[in-house]
């Protein structure tokens, strides 16, 4: 039996009968004596500093809780319950080993998250590493403050979903505005979304990141989103939408996709044509272009609108084309009053996200391991885009 076990066996007397001065020296005496030597006692040496420190630990006063939480913080194998007993108390015994303790798991924090409130979810946001699984959860549960926190942290990593949920969050709380802006992992895509309400300086920031692409990759991809629309084989063999592509391919050819042809299709409900047509346009893939034509803000409509140099009217035929209802009617008169003071040199520089989103998402893939995803059909997607 090691000197650290012989002292143990004493101690447990004294966690038995001790007065609370007792305890307070006993949860000092073998705080000291566990981080004496925290990697050398053995597994039934280790259960009995759990037991004995999480026993006493409930019956002393806050200030010694905290001082033991300090230590055991930066102990990656301290005594397991104790630091989950820890962890659930108060924020003020709590935050350092919820900010750094590697003791607890991924399901210990996921039951914090899940059991306690918006302070100690602000201290799991402060670790160094915050995987996926625990940054869903706060986006879902947290507050103003976690949110800020955890879009500061360079270490926490998070979903397609989650990030669009944090961009979502951002346009109504400013105060995330700024560390979304800063976030070098989020997608091309939402930082077009973050583009339309942020501030004049955050905006500025955005077309730097869009100038850090390079300008024969945009190039190409534009190039290869035509050749796809207009060259590689379409999925589905319908003769409707093998028409379609056909009819587009000849006006390609004859130099006669434009602004006409956009407000001749839109009028003439000829879906997968206006689909074709814009996606060719826009310089864009005909999934991103479904995007666009499906944001009901008509938002990002209006940057790939301005940034392909179409004239307000143009860009009024294919809103009213697709708008449904008075709310979205309203929404497509707001953004018409702001079409031409939209500055077509940023529009451009926000439509390089888009047109290199599709590379990237395949590229993003391919590194993850997906599983490939069903790409929708030409007619569905024409549909889709139309309704």
């Amino acid at each position: 039996m090691t000197g650290g076990a012989s002292r143990l066996k004493q101690l447990i007397a004294v966690a038995k009968e001790g007065s609370s001065e007792k305890r307070r020296d006993l949860l000092r005496e073998i705080t000291d004596v566990f981080m004496t030597t925290p990697d050398r006692f053995t597994s039934s040496e280790m259960q009995h500093f759990d037991i004995i420190m999480s026993r006493v630990t409930e019956q002393v006063e806050t200030a010694l809780r905290r001082e033991l939480a300090e230590k055991l913080a930066d102990v990656p194998n301290a005594p397991p319950t104790l630091v989950r007993q820890l962890a659930h108390d108060e924020i003020s015994v709590a935050a350092p080993v919820l900010q750094r303790s590697s003791a607890l798991t991924e399901e210990d924090l996921l039951g914090i998250i899940r059991q306690r409130g918006q302070e100690h979810m602000h201290a799991i946001t402060k670790r160094r590493e915050v995987p996926e699984k625990l940054t869903a959860e706060l986006v879902a549960r947290g507050d103003e403050s976690v949110l800020v926190s955890l879009a500061e942290n360079r270490g926490a990593r998070f979903t397609d979903d989650s990030m669009d949920k944090m961009v979502g969050q951002a346009r109504s709380l400013k105060s995330l505005q700024k560390p979304m802006t800063d976030r070098f992992d989020l997608p091309p895509k939402l930082l077009t979304k973050l583009y339309f309400f942020v501030s004049a300086a955050l905006k500025k920031e955005i077309l730097k990141r869009s100038d850090m692409l390079d300008p024969a990759l945009i190039d190409e991809a534009v190039q290869v989103n035509r050749h796809k629309i207009l060259f590689e084989a379409v999925e589905d063999a319908q003769s409707e939408v093998s028409a379609a592509h056909q009819f587009i391919k000849e006006k390609a050819s004859a130099n006669q996709i434009n602004e006409s042809l956009l407000k001749e299709l839109m009028e003439m409900k000829r879906s997968t044509e206006f689909l074709l047509a814009f996606s060719h346009v826009a310089g864009v893939d005909t999934s991103t272009a479904q995007a666009l034509l499906k944001d009901r803000t008509w938002e990002s409509l209006a940057i790939a609108c301005r940034a392909a140099g179409l004239e307000r009217a143009t860009f009024a035929k294919i809103v009213f084309g697709l708008q449904r209802g008075s709310a979205e009617q309203n929404k497509a008169l707001r953004i018409l009053d702001l079409y031409l003071k939209i500055p077509q040199d940023a529009a451009e520089r926000v439509m390089r996200f888009w047109r290199v989103r599709s590379q990237s998402a395949a590229s993003s893939a391919a590194n993850d391991g997906d599983a490939p995803r069903r790409r929708p059909k030409l007619h569905e997607i024409g549909q889709r885009a139309a309704g």
